[in-house]
Formats: structure tokens, sequence, C-alpha cells
């Protein structure tokens, strides 16, 4: 049976604790580990405080982050209300620089990370590495919501990069005032709903503000029914366990030019490519990059690239 929690129903069960340099952290379980059921799925609400800089770190599970408050940046990407950022096992990504209202994610895992917490960098790098049959990657974006013309009753929008060869995806759900539509059907690993407008009937009542619902792999597509208010909602599907997907290597053999990865994240530098996001234009070859180069999602130096042979 779906898990269902509501944000504004867990107030009593935000807990706080100081962390160094003055800041502050706050968690409000979603759904929280149970005795029964200690590998099952764990979703919160982790908050910190503005300036904050949380480090790179990885963990040893899929996961999703939604970023719930605030903002701030990862690595060298922007970091904006409502974008989710989603990691595969052994991904590191950081570091992560609070804005001035300070960040808050919603943690979202189909399972409780064995590890137990975040694994930071450079002090785990070397276990990182020695990891076998890793296949680091992330991706983050932003859901796009179609708004309904007239008749319409519902909405499918499923998001563009946040899709693997394991049946990772996302899908943006708009449901029209009092109408029952099926969510996109889960994985064998499970997914996770988010409302993030209107309101939600479910057990003969009306469920307001955002929720966090966990559909295992077992069960049928959940009944997505709006209240008055109609609904947006984001699905989220973990990928299947059986499969091992392929690096995600996209640069080619671009004639002399050549291409670079993090040996960490996983990250390419396409010489042809270049990085001109981040102040390097095509062509720039990689002796040419400066030597106080970062790698953009998880902030890797330039000594941590390996040249990708073709």
């Amino acid at each position: 049976m779906a898990q269902i929690a509501v944000l504004d129903e867990l107030k009593a069960n935000r807990k706080g604790r100081e962390l160094p340099g003055g800041h502050m952290a706050w968690r409000t379980d979603f759904i929280a580990r149970k005795k029964e059921d200690p590998d099952g799925p764990v979703a919160f609400l982790a908050e910190s405080s503005p300036k904050r800089v949380l480090r790179t770190h990885y963990h040893e599970c899929d996961q999703f982050q939604i970023i719930a408050l605030g903002g701030g940046t990862l690595a060298k990407h922007t970091l904006a209300f409502g974008g989710i950022h989603f990691s595969r096992a052994y991904t590191p990504y950081g570091p992560i620089t609070n804005g001035d209202q300070g960040i808050g994610f919603i943690t979202l895992r189909a399972k409780r990370d064995p590890a137990g917490g975040a694994m930071f960098i450079p002090e785990k790098a070397e276990t990182l590495k020695s990891v076998k049959n890793r296949t680091p990657w992330q991706v983050t974006e932003m859901p796009t919501f179609k708004a309904l013309a007239g008749g319409e009753s519902s909405s499918v929008v499923q998001f563009k990069e946040m899709q693997d060869d394991r049946g990772l995806a996302g899908y943006a759900v708009t449901v029209s005032a009092n109408t029952k539509v099926a969510a996109p059907a889960p994985t064998q690993v499970g997914q996770y709903i988010i409302v993030t407008k209107g309101s939600l009937l479910t057990q003969g009542q009306e469920k307001k503000g955002m929720a966090v619902i966990w559909v295992g792999g077992d069960e049928t597509p959940f009944e997505l029914h709006a209240g008055a208010e109609g609904l947006e909602v984001v699905v989220l599907n973990f990928p299947r366990e059986e499969l091992t997907p392929s690096k995600s290597v996209t640069a080619k053999a671009n004639g002399e030019f050549k291409a670079w990865q993090c040996v960490l994240c996983a990250v390419v530098y396409d010489e042809a490519a270049g990085m001109p996001e981040h102040g390097i234009p095509p062509g720039t070859r990689w002796a040419d990059v400066p030597e106080n180069f970062g790698c953009p999602d998880c902030d890797a130096k330039k000594s941590d690239f390996e040249l990708i042979e073709f």
C-alpha cells in the first residue's frame, strides 16, 4: 500500500542541530526507517542555514533530491527552487553552497544508504576509486508542467535528461480539479510522487500542500485524485537494479581533438566542445585548460581527469 506524508502535518517532527561555523541544520522525516523494514524507502526534508557549504560527497545508493526551499549552487551549477537532482550510487557531487535564504532538499531513496551517511571527498576518494563496476552519473532538471487547454483533464510531460537504460524516469503531471487519473506505473524498484501544487483527495480526506508518496514496485499505478484546486505532481521512477548502465561518455573522437573524463564522477571534458558555460571556449586543448580548473559536478582537480581511449 502506498505511503503518504504531508509536510504541514509533520511540523512537530522537525529536529534541529548546530553545525560548525555557527550554522544550523534541520531534518523532517516524511518516510522514516521502520524496524520491520530497515532497508525500505527513506524520504526526508533536510534544511540548512544561509551561506553554509556542504563539501563534495557521495552516497552508496541511488537518490533523488528536490529543492523545496531557497537555493544555491552545486559545484558550478545553479540550484533553483523546484529543480530535481538525481545521482547514481557512488557518484560524488558538490560542494553545495547555500544562497542567502539557505536551502532545503527533499531527499528520496528507495532503500536506506548502506554507509549511513555522506562519504566525503577527499577523505573517501581512494575508497570510491576502488569500487568495482561503478557507473557514476548525475543530472539536474527542472520539471515542465503543461497548462491544460479547454477540455483537457490531465497532461504528462516526461523529463528529457533524467532517464537511462534501467528505467530511470521523471514526469511532470497536471490534473484538473476534481479529476481522477492514474500516475505513470512504477518500476520494480518503486517510485516517489511529490505533490508540488494543489490538493490531493485520498482516503476520504483532502491533503493540501507539499506531500510525498511512496509507491512500491509491486503496486499498481497510484490514483491521482485532484481536489478543488487541481493538482501538480512530480513522479520519479527509480532505475531497475538488474541491468548495468554504461558510463555516460558522450564525447566522440573528433579528428585530432581528445576527451578527458573525471575519475570521480565521470564528467567528460571534450576538447572540441570545450565548456563555454564555464568560460572555456570550444577547441581548447586540455593542456591549455587552467590548472585551477575544477570539475563542474564534483569540483575534482584537473589531475583527477584521465584521457579517454576511443
